[in-house]
């Protein structure tokens, strides 16, 4: 589904349990943003493989001009995106890859890890880029050439409900749509009445 197609699917769905109709169109898109990344890192925290379908593919290029404070060999790109939280060290940011060359490996570590590696005696091996994730829309490059610089990277990463457009096709983990439902529900603070619940109690 669209991401619009979710937002009225939700409010729909919600009609049973809150006949006033009360939440806004933009209440709803933030509880499944929520929602959403609360699954993706539950999904990937218990079962991280079932989430590969999911990934989307998006591509920036590094900034030609070095970091700040920075001389060589560190550069950094800002995304227009925001990214799912992962537990894991490079969060939602999935794998980087650059057009110069196929032996090129980007490894993420962290941003004291890196600060380490640079202006350092230690460094990474010659093929290995090191890239930092804030958490937010930058990453940090370590050990980068001008030319790897020059020809840009691609990233795979996890994008948040929020960041897709209207008409963008919205992917969630298989089998997840349930739980989105239950998330939304609780955030909002709607409980459904004892009739309509998913469970398989006996009510006598």
């Amino acid at each position: 589904m669209t991401k619009i197609e979710y937002i009225d699917f939700v409010r729909n769905s919600l009609q049973m349990v809150d006949k006033t109709a009360k939440f806004h169109r933009e209440q709803v898109s933030a509880a499944l943003n929520v929602a959403i990344n609360t699954v993706f890192y539950e999904v990937y925290r218990d079962q991280p493989k079932m989430f590969a379908k999911s990934l989307e593919r998006y591509t920036t290029l590094v900034s030609s001009t070095p970091a700040t404070n920075a001389t060589v060999g560190r550069y950094h790109s800002t995304l227009t995106v925001d990214v799912v939280d992962l537990p894991k060290k490079a969060g939602g940011v999935i794998e980087v890859l650059t057009s110069s060359t196929t032996t090129t490996l980007f490894v993420p570590v962290g941003t004291m890890e890196g600060e380490q590696f640079y202006g350092s005696e230690a460094s990474l091996p010659g093929n290995v880029i090191g890239f930092s994730f804030s958490g937010a829309r930058d990453i940090e490059y370590w050990d980068m050439t001008a030319g790897e610089a020059a020809a840009g990277v691609v990233i795979r990463l996890i994008k948040q409900f929020k960041s897709y457009s209207s008409t963008d096709n919205v992917k969630l983990p298989y089998g997840q749509d349930a739980r989105v439902m239950e998330l939304v529900r609780e955030y909002l603070g709607v409980i459904p009445p004892k009739d309509t619940l998913n469970n398989n109690a006996d009510n006598g």
